[in-house]
């Protein structure tokens, strides 16, 4: 029997602070993973599943349980395959008594695990995900062990949520630069054609939209090549010649 001390509470309800200093896709999976390792009484082997932009993304702590997960997503059999399907957990207290799932708990015994908890990860993302434990011993998470799971993968979830959410900002607010460089340099090519050619503001970017579109370029890219003086400026003509030709 597992005691739930206040310091491993703790530790845990601490995951909704984490996984926001790394860019990678799959940095908050690996994160959850090793800390489930470390923090869930009796698991031996771990896993996340989570939703990704194209295709579900899987990190797992060995090449077996990888395996093991790949399969259940293609074959959609399995307690991972339906705790993402269904949004429930699914336990194997003994995978080689387990009538269901025969051929994924046939793998989960020659990969040398008796227990499996599958749990979803308590995200507000549609679909979301789960992270899967394995236990070397039959009923491994059957008592507090359970417990502790539980409170992991609450926890868990809303870490995932956060990370999601920093790096969406962190992409918004990466675009937010670009759109704004990208509008001075537009703007800076459109008073150099103003200052040389006369044309009033509205015209000078007509111009520059009409080589986008003859060039197949994007404005931002002709107008910083116009400022860096990489593009002949009589390729815009003036007012009384029209769009230079």
């Amino acid at each position: 029997m597992v005691t739930i001390t206040p310091e491993l509470a703790e530790r845990v309800a601490d995951l909704a602070r984490l996984l926001l200093d790394d860019d990678s896709t799959d940095a908050p999976l690996r994160q959850l993973t090793d800390l489930a390792l470390e923090l869930i009484p009796g698991s031996a082997a771990a896993g996340i599943v989570a939703a990704g932009d194209k295709a579900w993304l899987s990190v797992a702590s060995g090449a077996e349980i990888a395996g093991l997960h790949k399969h259940q997503l293609e074959t959609g059999e399995g307690p991972v395959a339906e705790a993402l399907r269904h949004g429930e957990a699914r336990r194997v207290d003994d995978a080689a008594d387990e009538l269901r799932w025969r051929g994924v708990c046939v793998m989960i015994t020659a990969a040398g695990y008796r227990s499996c908890l599958a749990l979803p990860l308590q995200t507000s993302r549609r679909p979301g995900g789960a992270l899967v434990i394995y236990g070397r011993d039959s009923g491994a998470f059957a008592g507090s062990e359970h417990d502790v799971a539980l409170l992991f993968a609450a926890q868990g979830g809303v870490a995932f949520d956060n990370a999601a959410a920093y790096r969406d900002c962190r992409q918004l607010v990466s675009n937010l630069h670009v759109a704004l460089e990208s509008r001075a340099v537009i703007e800076q090519a459109k008073g150099m054609l103003m200052a040389e050619y006369g044309y009033p503001p509205d015209a000078a970017f007509k111009h520059l939209s009409t080589l986008s579109q003859r060039t197949n370029r994007k404005v931002r890219e002709l107008a910083a090549d116009l400022v860096a003086g990489r593009i002949n400026r009589l390729k815009f003509g003036s007012p009384e010649t029209g769009d230079g030709g």
